[in-house]
C-alpha cells in the first residue's frame, strides 16, 4: 500500500480549492465596497440600472451581506480569504476555525455596540449593524439598559482585540525561536 500520491493528490486539490476561493474573496469585497443603496434589490430601481461594479449578483451579495451584518459585512471576503490562504498553505482547518471564531466574536461584539450609539440617528446605527447588530444591541439594551450595554459591548471588543494581538505576537515570537 503506497500513501503518498493519495496524499499527494488531496493537496492539489487543496490548493485548487484555495486558488478558487480568492476570486470569490475578491467578487464579494468589490461588491461591497460599491454597494449602493439605491441598487436593484433595496430600491424601486430596475435590475438593469444596477451601478455595483458586480453587477446584479454583485448588488444581491452586498445587499444581503449589508443587511444581515451592516459595516461588519466587510468580514466576510476576510473570512473567505482566510480559508482560500489556508487552503493555498495546506494547513489545518482548526487553526483557521480559531482566527476566524477570533475575528467573528470581534465582529459581532462591534456591530452590536455600534447599534446602540445613542447619538447617532438609528438609520445610521443600523448600517453600522445590519439585521444582527441591531437585534443584539436592541436585546442587550432591554436586559441590561443602553449605558451598561454600551460598556459590556466595548469591554469585549477591547478584550477580543487585545486578546488577538496577544495571541499573534506571541506565536510570531515563538515561531522565531524555534526557527532561529
Amino acid at each position: 500500500m503506497s500513501f503518498p500520491p493519495f496524499t499527494r493528490a488531496i493537496e492539489r486539490r487543496m490548493y485548487v480549492i484555495g486558488i478558487l476561493l480568492v476570486p470569490v474573496a475578491l467578487f464579494v469585497l468589490l461588491s461591497l465596497v460599491t454597494h449602493a443603496e439605491t441598487d436593484y434589490p433595496n430600491s424601486s430601481r430596475g435590475p438593469d440600472e444596477v451601478t455595483n461594479l458586480g453587477g446584479l449578483p454583485g448588488a444581491k451579495v452586498s445587499y444581503g451581506v449589508m443587511l444581515a451584518l451592516g459595516y461588519g459585512g466587510y468580514v466576510v471576503p476576510v473570512l473567505i480569504g482566510l480559508l482560500a490562504w489556508n487552503r493555498i498553505r495546506g494547513q489545518r482547518l482548526l487553526s483557521l476555525l480559531l482566527h476566524s471564531t477570533w475575528l467573528l466574536v470581534l465582529v459581532i461584539a462591534g456591530i452590536t455596540t455600534g447599534s446602540l450609539i445613542p447619538v447617532l440617528p438609528e438609520y445610521v446605527r443600523f448600517r453600522i449593524g445590519g439585521v444582527l447588530g441591531f437585534y443584539l444591541g436592541g436585546w442587550m439594551a432591554g436586559a441590561l439598559g443602553v449605558d451598561w450595554s454600551l460598556i459590556l459591548g466595548g469591554a469585549l471588543f477591547l478584550l477580543v482585540l487585545v486578546g488577538m494581538l496577544y495571541f499573534y505576537l506571541t506565536r510570531r515570537r515563538a515561531n522565531r525561536r524555534r526557527n532561529a
